[in-house]
Protein backbone atom coordinates (compact mmCIF):
# COMPACT_ATOMS: atom_id res chain seq x y z
CA UNK A 1 0.00 0.00 0.00
CA UNK A 2 3.18 2.35 0.78
CA UNK A 3 4.53 1.74 -2.56
CA UNK A 4 1.51 2.40 -4.16
CA UNK A 5 0.90 5.76 -2.15
CA UNK A 6 4.62 7.08 -3.42
CA UNK A 7 3.97 6.07 -6.90
CA UNK A 8 0.13 7.75 -7.14
CA UNK A 9 1.80 10.90 -5.58
CA UNK A 10 5.04 10.74 -8.02
CA UNK A 11 2.66 10.31 -11.20
CA UNK A 12 -0.22 12.62 -9.53
CA UNK A 13 0.43 15.10 -12.83
CA UNK A 14 -0.94 12.26 -14.97
CA UNK A 15 -4.11 11.76 -13.07
CA UNK A 16 -7.31 13.55 -15.01
CA UNK A 17 -9.32 15.51 -13.07
CA UNK A 18 -12.15 13.58 -13.84
CA UNK A 19 -10.94 10.40 -13.27
CA UNK A 20 -12.23 7.70 -11.30
CA UNK A 21 -8.98 8.29 -7.87
CA UNK A 22 -9.86 4.42 -6.83
CA UNK A 23 -9.33 2.58 -9.58
CA UNK A 24 -6.21 4.54 -10.77
CA UNK A 25 -4.98 3.76 -7.50
CA UNK A 26 -6.03 -0.20 -7.72
CA UNK A 27 -4.36 -0.37 -11.54
CA UNK A 28 -0.80 0.99 -9.47
CA UNK A 29 -1.39 -1.49 -7.04
CA UNK A 30 -2.05 -4.37 -9.64
CA UNK A 31 1.06 -3.65 -11.64
CA UNK A 32 3.01 -3.13 -8.52
CA UNK A 33 1.90 -7.07 -7.80
CA UNK A 34 2.79 -8.04 -11.13
CA UNK A 35 5.85 -6.47 -10.88
CA UNK A 36 7.07 -8.12 -7.74
CA UNK A 37 5.63 -11.49 -9.30
CA UNK A 38 7.85 -10.48 -12.52
CA UNK A 39 10.75 -9.90 -10.32
CA UNK A 40 10.69 -13.34 -8.06
CA UNK A 41 10.16 -15.52 -10.98
CA UNK A 42 14.16 -14.41 -11.60
CA UNK A 43 15.18 -15.20 -8.36
CA UNK A 44 16.59 -17.89 -6.47
CA UNK A 45 16.24 -19.04 -3.35
CA UNK A 46 19.27 -19.53 -1.18
CA UNK A 47 18.98 -19.54 2.70
CA UNK A 48 21.92 -20.88 3.22
CA UNK A 49 24.29 -18.95 1.00
CA UNK A 50 25.77 -22.10 -0.56
CA UNK A 51 24.85 -21.54 -4.31
CA UNK A 52 26.41 -17.75 -4.12
CA UNK A 53 29.54 -19.68 -2.47
CA UNK A 54 30.03 -21.76 -5.05
CA UNK A 55 29.54 -19.08 -7.71
CA UNK A 56 32.02 -17.01 -6.24
CA UNK A 57 35.35 -15.88 -7.95
CA UNK A 58 38.41 -14.01 -6.22
CA UNK A 59 38.24 -10.98 -8.96
CA UNK A 60 41.42 -9.75 -7.74
CA UNK A 61 43.63 -11.74 -10.15
CA UNK A 62 41.03 -12.14 -12.98
CA UNK A 63 41.01 -8.42 -13.07
CA UNK A 64 44.31 -7.78 -13.03
CA UNK A 65 45.01 -10.05 -15.60
CA UNK A 66 42.69 -8.87 -17.92
CA UNK A 67 43.48 -5.33 -17.23
CA UNK A 68 47.21 -6.32 -18.14
CA UNK A 69 46.35 -7.99 -21.38
CA UNK A 70 44.34 -4.64 -22.50
CA UNK A 71 47.59 -2.69 -22.08
CA UNK A 72 49.51 -5.14 -24.34
CA UNK A 73 46.83 -5.22 -26.92
CA UNK A 74 46.59 -1.32 -26.77
CA UNK A 75 50.71 -1.10 -27.68
CA UNK A 76 49.91 -2.93 -30.31
CA UNK A 77 47.33 -0.40 -31.90
CA UNK A 78 48.80 1.95 -34.25
CA UNK A 79 49.83 5.23 -32.30
CA UNK A 80 47.44 7.05 -34.03
CA UNK A 81 44.00 4.88 -33.44
CA UNK A 82 46.16 3.97 -29.68
CA UNK A 83 45.40 8.17 -29.05
CA UNK A 84 42.36 8.76 -30.51
CA UNK A 85 40.95 5.79 -28.51
CA UNK A 86 42.94 7.34 -25.27
CA UNK A 87 41.14 10.57 -25.56
CA UNK A 88 37.50 9.26 -26.23
CA UNK A 89 37.02 6.46 -24.71
CA UNK A 90 39.81 6.83 -21.28
CA UNK A 91 39.56 10.99 -21.26
CA UNK A 92 35.98 11.02 -22.02
CA UNK A 93 36.91 13.75 -25.04
CA UNK A 94 34.00 14.21 -27.85
CA UNK A 95 34.96 13.31 -31.20
CA UNK A 96 35.38 17.20 -31.73
CA UNK A 97 37.51 17.58 -28.77
CA UNK A 98 39.46 14.81 -30.15
CA UNK A 99 39.78 16.26 -33.48
CA UNK A 100 41.04 19.01 -32.53
CA UNK A 101 43.67 17.70 -30.45
CA UNK A 102 44.90 15.30 -33.14
CA UNK A 103 44.85 17.92 -35.86
CA UNK A 104 42.43 16.06 -37.91
CA UNK A 105 38.56 16.01 -38.89
CA UNK A 106 36.52 14.31 -37.13
CA UNK A 107 35.25 11.67 -39.40
CA UNK A 108 38.95 10.95 -39.32
CA UNK A 109 38.60 10.32 -35.09
CA UNK A 110 35.57 8.06 -36.09
CA UNK A 111 37.23 5.84 -38.76
CA UNK A 112 40.41 5.59 -36.35
CA UNK A 113 38.26 4.69 -32.81
CA UNK A 114 36.09 2.14 -35.52
CA UNK A 115 38.77 0.38 -36.28
CA UNK A 116 41.00 0.53 -32.81
CA UNK A 117 37.89 -1.51 -31.63
CA UNK A 118 37.72 -3.51 -34.21
CA UNK A 119 41.72 -4.72 -33.96
CA UNK A 120 41.56 -4.99 -30.40
CA UNK A 121 38.34 -7.44 -31.02
CA UNK A 122 40.61 -9.41 -32.93
CA UNK A 123 43.92 -9.16 -30.56
CA UNK A 124 41.64 -10.18 -27.85
CA UNK A 125 40.64 -13.05 -29.87
CA UNK A 126 44.03 -14.41 -30.42
CA UNK A 127 44.79 -14.62 -27.28
CA UNK A 128 41.61 -16.16 -26.29
CA UNK A 129 42.32 -18.90 -28.69
CA UNK A 130 46.03 -19.17 -27.91
CA UNK A 131 45.19 -20.54 -24.42
CA UNK A 132 43.46 -23.40 -25.81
Amino acid sequence: MQQTALQAWEARQYLRSKSNVRAWLFVILRNYHYSLLRRRKREVEDPEGALSDSIAVDSGYHAQSELDDVGVALQELPKEQRQALAHVVIRGLSYAQTARLCSCKEGTIKSRIHFARKLLKTIWLIKQLRCF
